[in-house]
């Protein structure tokens, strides 16, 4: 098993907006994890895997070759698609920023839920005028 400890891992926000058929949006999808380049080969490994632990066993080609590892928020475009798709943000990691987009997320998530099950409550409805006033 061949470790890639040597390389310079980063902590990311991988942060996509997910689109669904006929241009309508769906919510976020949001996840954290370590990237790092080998060569040009931006390597994906697990949020949950210790820095000893990333080898060549546990550890993906994301399918992306970049010459520099973002270190500013990056949105990944064209082909190259593989383990993280085009059109995602790369943001530095931060507890704060995080928390945040994880914050959003659960929101939008429970919004669109209650939407679909309570159309024309008048909490959804409150919910939906408060929402439409600050944004």
């Amino acid at each position: 098993m061949t470790t890639l400890t040597h390389l310079n891992w980063r902590p990311v926000i991988l942060l996509k907006i997910v689109g669904l058929p006929f241009g309508t949006l769906g919510g976020l999808s949001l996840k954290r994890c370590y990237l790092a380049l080998e060569g040009e080969r931006l390597l994906y490994a697990d949020w949950t895997l210790e820095a000893d632990e990333r080898a060549e066993s546990l550890v993906c080609a994301a399918g992306w070759l970049l010459s520099t590892l973002p270190d500013r928020p990056t949105q990944l475009k064209g082909a190259g698609a593989k383990l993280i798709p085009s059109g995602t943000w790369v943001l530095p990691y931060s507890d704060s920023l995080y928390a945040i987009y994880s914050a959003a997320s659960i929101s939008l998530t429970r919004l669109i839920k209650r939407i679909e099950t309570h159309p024309i409550d008048p909490h959804t409805l409150n919910t939906l005028i408060s929402l439409s006033q600050i944004l």
